[in-house]
């Protein structure tokens, strides 16, 4: 029975895993590179779990309700596992001689959230047994594994940015997507309301925008092998240019964000406050039907405001520079 939960629990991140790498075929990254990642991730559950176990005994999370499970997913557990799979790439994979595109930092950070989803899988599935572990694989490794794609994206950007503040500027951003995401799914798991059916949705998205983040770079990666084919046709025999001849895509498409860009960017916006809103009407519709104490309410209130505080930020934020965009096009 238990080499049964081990297959349960390690077969969806296996899969996912597989999966991801098939969109890096213009040029893979060693296995034994994506192996190493892969460890490291898993092995990254350690200092999360002692970080958690820590904070989680103060008094602060203790509350229980919406509120308590929006604190602990905000200010504890989803920074946490965000920032700790960032370090596995920062520290094992930033400096590595096959991180040469930007499409390595969606494959590397992926793989270190598979890594860290897998671990966490395991140890939940052994212990919560087999429906548990049906149910973490169709919402949570998804969900680690997609929000690590997304923060990976801002990796890859990073790595090749022109200024160091246009690259501390770009990890932010990809910390900050996953972190607000991986904290809303949380808050939602644990909040034990009828807002925990926004889950279903939620994951939803983390499919569309997640595949849409490896076709991009997928995409991006080809054109640039493509135009370094292309210069090589173009260099005389035995002659080496001071300057290259032709720009590579790689530099000009992401920092040219296309429509699909301007378009994915309008979609993540729109979305985050959509759910912002449907979340808002469930949780009116529970303080309505299911009167409680003043005190209670207030709980539901400020949990709400600390789940959908980032979300609802981060969709104005988009949103007035996705109109900023149009705009410019427009001229």
């Amino acid at each position: 029975m238990t080499l049964l939960l081990v297959l349960v629990a390690i077969t969806p991140p296996v899969a996912f895993l597989i999966y991801i790498l098939r969109f890096d075929r213009t040029e893979p990254e060693p296995l034994r590179m994506v192996l190493k990642i892969l460890l490291l991730g898993a092995l990254s559950v350690i200092p999360a779990a002692i970080f958690q176990l820590f904070f989680l005994e103060l008094p602060l999370f203790k509350i229980g309700g919406i509120a308590g499970a929006a604190l602990e997913s905000f200010l504890v557990v989803a920074p946490s596992e965000e920032l700790i799979k960032l370090l596995v790439v920062l520290l094992f994979a930033w400096n590595n001689r096959n991180f040469n595109e930007r499409f390595d930092g969606v494959i590397y950070t992926g793989t270190a959230a598979i890594g860290f989803a897998m671990a966490e899988n395991i140890l939940y599935v052994l212990d919560l047994g087999l429906t548990v572990g049906i149910l973490r694989a169709i919402t949570s490794i998804p969900g680690h594994t997609f929000t690590g794609v997304l923060m990976g994206y801002y990796v890859g950007l990073a790595k090749f940015s022109a200024t160091k503040l246009e690259r501390n500027s770009n990890l932010a951003k990809g910390f900050l997507i996953a972190f607000s995401l991986h904290a809303l799914y949380n808050t939602l798991v644990l909040s034990d309301t009828a807002a925990a059916a926004l889950m279903v949705p939620l994951v939803v998205f983390y499919f569309i925008i997640g595949i849409k983040m490896l076709k991009k770079g997928s995409l991006m990666s080809q054109l640039r092998w493509q135009a370094k084919e292309f210069e090589q046709d173009l260099l005389p025999v035995n002659e080496v240019p001071s300057v290259p001849l032709v720009a590579a895509p790689e530099v000009m498409i992401p920092q040219n964000n296309t429509g699909s860009w301007i378009f994915l960017q309008a979609l993540f916006a729109r979305i985050l406050l959509v759910l912002s809103a449907i979340f808002w009407l469930l949780l009116l519709g529970v303080i309505i039907t299911d009167p409680s104490s003043l005190q209670e309410v207030f709980e539901l209130i400020a949990g709400g405001l600390i789940i959908t505080a980032v979300p609802i930020t981060i969709g104005i934020l988009l949103e007035r520079s996705y109109r900023r965009k149009k705009i410019a096009q427009l001229v």
